[in-house]
């Protein structure tokens, strides 16, 4: 499965912080079974966006848990045009 997250910083994190939450939540994603497949840093409304996969929703879900203090976020479940075109037929 496939999951887009969008987050929202509740404070802007100095170059360290920064740094040292991105290899925390790399490091817990991995023991979650959750591999990220990209970052990135966005204008606009979110601060950050992440797109993961997991086998299910229970490592996104816990993920989206453990950062509740530094910033909020939204995970959306996302799926290829190409799979959704077959659930159409």
């Amino acid at each position: 499965m496939w999951f887009i997250t969008l987050v929202k910083l509740r404070k802007a994190p100095n170059p360290q912080e920064a740094e040292a939450m991105n290899k925390m939540m790399r490091e817990a994603a991995a023991k979650m079974g959750v591999k990220i497949h990209q970052g990135f840093m966005t204008l606009g409304r979110y601060d950050a966006v992440w797109i993961t996969e997991a086998p299910d929703i229970n490592g996104p879900m816990r993920m989206s848990m453990m950062g509740a203090d530094a910033a909020s976020s939204e995970t959306l479940v996302g799926t290829s045009y190409e799979e959704a075109m077959k659930w159409m037929h």
